[in-house]
């Protein structure tokens, strides 16, 4: 009966432990300790956006982001973490049919119950773990949720290429699900501010895409999403939460921005931004 069970039980593995972050428990916990993040305490951040590089390059950032949530260690019951699908073949929004994420700090529970509902409240929401399996938009945070908030189950969710509907399907379902359970939930959005061939251009539209996120202009960031003016990979993610509504009543600060150099040798732009 037990190995019938363990057969049943379906685990997202890692796929980038080991090159982009540590696979090593003792050595992902000195990381993140050297990050300075402490269980228990920091910010009361309702939603952050955090980056997807490697922690070498953006760890520390990440560390930043989840450290303004901290402080709602003993509230949070679950963690909603939208990450980018970057195989640009893929559209549509991802939900996960895997009972647990796995990170070097332990598994994570997949919150099937809200992953139902989110599948229910549009019909643009797949259940479908083959998107989630090679993707490490969300993979690359994980092992920060489960220090951070070590209880609490997660409802990961990918988005392909940022389309009109999947973004305005993102707002409505997130509003419909979360509004009533909004004290014990955490949004986590894992989004990188640009890309470009050379650096100024980099720049300029990171610096465009933090204004949008930091002012929480939803129309103006859906509008230059989907027109192409922006290069942030999970932008579309941060429109759609903006969109929603969920954050209106809240304050946006952000972190230190870094610039370093993607892997096709383009420059790429990272910056943690909360909302409080």
């Amino acid at each position: 009966m037990e190995t019938m069970l363990a057969q049943e039980e379906r685990i997202r593995c890692p796929v980038v432990a080991g090159m982009f972050y540590p696979e090593d428990t003792a050595e992902t916990l000195d990381y993140i300790k050297a990050y300075g993040l402490e269980q228990g305490k920091g910010g009361q951040a309702k939603a952050i956006i955090a980056p997807h590089g490697a922690w070498g390059l953006s760890g520390a950032l990440s560390a930043t982001a989840f450290s303004a949530a901290g402080g709602r260690h003993g509230d949070i019951n679950r963690v909603v973490i939208l990450g980018p699908v970057h195989d640009k073949r893929e559209e549509g929004l991802f939900l996960s049919n895997s009972h647990s994420f796995q990170t070097p700090l332990g598994m994570l529970p997949v919150d099937q119950e809200i992953t139902e509902k989110l599948e229910f409240a549009s019909g643009l929401f797949e259940i479908n773990d083959i998107p989630h399996l090679g993707e490490h938009s969300i993979e690359i945070l994980l092992p920060f949720v489960k220090f951070c908030f070590p209880d609490a189950t997660i409802v990961p969710i990918l988005m392909g290429q940022p389309k009109a509907e999947s973004i305005e399907a993102l707002a409505h379902a997130l509003k419909t699900v979360f509004a009533p359970i909004i004290g014990n939930t955490l949004f986590v959005v894992s989004c990188n501010l640009s890309s470009a061939d050379d650096k100024i251009s980099a720049l300029i539209m990171a610096k465009e895409s933090l204004r949008l996120f930091s002012g929480k202009n939803a129309q103006e960031l859906v509008c230059a999403v989907l027109e192409n003016r922006l290069t942030a990979c999970g932008g579309g993610l941060v429109a759609g939460l903006l969109a929603s509504g969920l954050l209106d009543e809240t304050r946006s600060a952000a972190g230190n921005m870094v610039s370093a150099v993607g892997e096709e040798n383009d420059s790429v732009f990272y910056c943690p931004v909360w909302f409080e």
